[in-house]
């Protein structure tokens, strides 16, 4: 019996049936799966197959999904669960994807006489961008749930593509300078830190969009970035306008760690994407070198006119916990607006940001440091960013890389600099390696979080 003569209901019984055999769980138990961005046996209602002259468009559709996500951030499992999302949705058969960091294949068989559907595409710029990931997510859910035609999904996909950023580049950097004062005065610092360090996050991010529009090299910026924080600090600290030069830069450096990239490269080595993860580390590691190499430089340069940097270890207790809460939720607010968080996802980032602070701040007043004290932080803010980035059909990541920023190690990585300096290079490779375990604790966690919360969210879903 052809697809076209069954019942309705035995087509989407079989289309589920479909769906099932693409996502079991054939691979070896040591490889861990992500979370799909669209849960594909919410594909309940997918358009009739597609006759010759829409099949080409309705598989170009698929594959343009993908490459949008794949430009603007996402996850590799994510993209290749929406390329196949978006392909049964248009009525097409499973696709077979392949991924990588810069390109995509995608090859679909029509049906058993035509030869197979093949295209691949190349993204050679990528820049974080989550209104348009949720809006391409919001995209799939209409799809799927049948509130879309073919020519309606072309146009609201090309619409998207050439959408706006909804905040503007002067918005940005404003959120850049918040986000580093927030991150100052979580630390313990005082106005003037704060205003300093704000002051120096804006500078270096209108230095960093100069110089990106002369197409220079990432780290090249970075480098730029390291060196502007350092000198800013410690020119500050020599006039007397603030005490704490240590705190400038360390926030400075939050600012410049790529967080996003750093989640989603673990989560593609667990995933089974080795390639794409080891290049997305290696991205990191990449950062994290300009960022290094600018601040040694600033630090050369200040103990040449004898400024002092040091840092003045405090330790912060329970009664500073409002304060660090209210930071880290205004951080996460302020991170949220540089990756183009969409506005409905602000305050649950903000949320489970000031979730994770407070989980630290109790674990650390009980006496737990260090490494774990920080995954404990990192998986609240995990679990409770999946949550609530469900309760709103967004991708987890929107919620979650704004909330984890406040935890990521840029006094450590700073006092690890300063130690090798100064002479200490045993003392200053160990903070290094410190700071490099916390980043790695803290993306770990985040998955943990996500794996046991998308069981949870699954028997939920077919028990309603």
């Amino acid at each position: 019996m052809s697809w076209e003569d069954q019942p309705g209901q035995e087509r989407w019984r079989r289309l589920r049936r479909q769906v099932n055999r693409v996502w079991a769980d054939d691979d070896p138990p040591t490889l861990i799966h992500g979370v799909p961005p669209l849960d594909l046996w919410d594909v309940q209602r997918p358009l009739p197959a597609p006759d010759d002259a829409e099949q080409q468009r309705s598989f170009d559709f698929a594959h343009r999904v993908g490459a949008v996500m794949l430009a603007r951030g996402a996850s590799m499992d994510d993209v290749e669960a929406s390329i196949r999302a978006a392909a049964l949705a248009m009525g097409l058969p499973s696709p077979e994807v392949d991924v990588t960091f810069t390109s995509i294949v995608v090859s679909v068989r029509p049906d058993e006489v035509r030869p197979p559907i093949t295209s691949v595409s190349v993204v050679r710029q990528r820049s974080d961008d989550h209104s348009r990931l949720a809006d391409v997510h919001q995209l799939l859910i209409a799809l799927a749930g049948g509130q879309l035609d073919r020519e309606a999904a072309f146009a609201r996909l090309a619409e998207i593509e050439r959408r706006p950023h909804p905040y503007g580049d002067n918005a940005v950097t404003l959120a850049r300078g918040l986000l580093a004062a927030a991150i100052v005065t979580q630390l313990g610092g005082d106005w003037a830190a704060a205003v300093v360090v704000a002051t120096s996050a804006m500078l270096t991010d209108l230095v960093g969009r100069w110089l990106a529009g002369h197409r220079v090299p990432t780290f090249y910026l970075n480098v730029v970035g390291g060196l502007v924080a350092t000198l800013a600090a410690a020119t500050t600290t020599a006039l007397g306008a603030q005490s704490t030069p240590a705190l400038v830069v360390a926030g400075s450096i939050v600012v410049l760690l790529p967080g996003g990239l750093l989640v989603n490269g673990v989560r593609d080595a667990l995933s089974g994407y080795l390639v794409t993860g080891a290049a997305r580390v290696f991205e990191v590691l990449l950062v994290v070198a300009g960022l290094v190499g600018g601040v040694a430089l600033g630090l050369a340069v200040t103990r040449a006119f004898g400024v002092d940097m040091s840092v003045n270890p405090g330790t912060l207790g329970l009664d500073a916990l409002p304060v660090r809460v209210a930071s880290a939720a205004v951080a996460a607010t302020a991170a949220a607006i540089t990756y183009y968080t969409p506005y409905r996802l602000l305050p649950a980032a903000a949320l489970s940001a000031a979730m994770g602070m407070l989980v630290l701040s109790v674990v650390q007043a009980l006496g737990v440091v260090g490494v774990p004290a920080y995954a404990c932080a990192a998986f609240v803010v995990g679990i409770s960013g999946y949550v609530l980035a469900n309760a709103q059909r967004a991708l987890p990541m929107m919620v979650v890389v704004p909330g984890i920023l406040s935890l990521l190690p840029g006094l450590t990585l700073y006092t690890g600099l300063l130690e090798l300096s100064t002479g200490e290079p045993s003392a200053g490779l160990l903070s290094i390696v410190n700071a490099g375990a916390r980043g790695l604790a803290i993306a770990a966690a985040v998955l943990v979080a996500e794996l046991i919360g998308q069981p949870v969210r699954r028997r939920v879903l077919r028990r309603g």
